[in-house]
């Protein structure tokens, strides 16, 4: 049957303005499926789970103050998931779909943890232990990602328990201040990115240059924020992804594997790649303190800049990445920016 020429675009808007764009043939017709990467004629089929381990840490950077750890484990499958409707409702039908769920900690603590009574200008110390459910949708060179994260602040995420057995085993000072932390507190955010990911060049011999930008809000009772970024990379057999990310993010991306269509499966690839942006806060929980209790808070900065670089390997099975971040001060009255190291670790089965 011949496709008609009109085509409809419904466009979604989720949080700031950011759109996710899904299109049908006029004639009501699915558009033709996008092939699955790595099943090019011949060739073994492509992992479809993945676990991955996530260590961020400002000792990585040499500072002990403000993100001071966070960890996370997560396992990704292929398949819509328990939020993989969500993309439906709009009518994506062809694609790729990735579901995650994840486990994770995080604490900030205030820049002098010598001090018994932390001082009041500076950030409280706070810990998070979270679960989130994520679901991730790409097509050819667009992601659309949708993380929702569900837990609790305060004494409960046995953040100072942690800290203070780390400190003990590697024979560093006890933090003192962490009675006067946030208290406990439901924690309720949800996270949407989108990227698009565009080849600045490609060669026969497999080198090659990406950039990848990247749009997403945050809205929640732990954070509320916009962003924007551009990563940009460079090396040898680009995977079929989209990047990196962090924990104040989605935390995982989607695994990477070999690019659709190609003669023979890549068995590995390495990349570095360095990146920065803008973030626009409305809301912290970690600076502005619990939400219906008077505690510690000190008032965040509206407006903080961040870069990040570091290098990427790969091969069918395993996943590395290591990189360097820095953020701009997110405080009034915050001394240095933050700097932190971020290891990434994936096993793909």
């Amino acid at each position: 049957m011949k496709r008609s020429r009109k085509s409809w675009v419904l466009a979604v808007s989720l949080n700031c303005g950011m759109a996710l764009p899904v299109v049908w043939g006029g004639d009501g017709a699915a558009p033709a499926r996008t092939p699955v990467s790595g099943t090019a004629l011949g060739s073994p089929p492509a992992p479809r789970n993945a676990v991955s381990l996530r260590w961020e840490n400002d000792a990585l950077a040499g500072t002990d103050e403000n993100y001071s750890n966070g960890i996370s484990l997560a396992f990704s499958r292929e398949g819509p998931g328990l939020l993989g409707g969500f993309w439906k409702w709009f009518g994506a039908e062809d694609g790729r779909w990735i579901a995650s769920y994840e486990l994770g900690q995080i604490m900030v603590t205030p820049a002098d943890i010598n001090r018994p009574i932390p001082d009041p200008a500076d950030r409280p110390y706070a810990g998070m232990l979270y679960g989130a459910l994520s679901t991730q949708f790409m097509d050819e060179n667009r992601f659309h990602g949708l993380k929702l994260i569900t837990g609790v602040v305060g004494p409960a995420s046995l953040a100072e328990e942690t800290q203070k057995a780390v400190h003990k085993l590697i024979g560093d000072d006890e933090p003192q201040g962490w009675n006067y932390q946030l208290k406990n507190e439901p924690i309720l955010n949800l996270v949407y990115e989108h990227r698009r990911r565009y080849t600045l060049f490609e060669s026969e011999t497999g080198w090659g240059a990406e950039a990848i930008p990247m749009v997403g809000a945050m809205l929640g009772n732990v954070l509320i924020q916009a962003q924007a970024d551009a990563q940009f990379r460079l090396g040898y057999h680009l995977p079929d992804d989209f990047g990196t990310t962090l924990m104040r993010g989605l935390g995982n991306l989607p695994f990477p594997q070999s690019r659709a269509g190609t003669p023979a499966p890549r068995k590995f690839g390495a990349y570095l790649f360095a990146g920065g942006g803008a973030n626009l806060v409305a809301h912290n929980l970690t600076l502005d303190g619990n939400s219906f209790r008077d505690g510690p808070s000190v008032h965040e900065k509206p407006f903080f800049p961040a870069g990040e670089f570091g290098v990427s390997l790969w091969t069918r099975r395993f996943e590395a990445t290591f990189s360097y971040v820095i953020w701009g001060k997110e405080f009034d009255g915050q001394d240095r920016i933050s700097k932190f190291g971020a290891v990434a670790v994936t096993y793909h089965f």
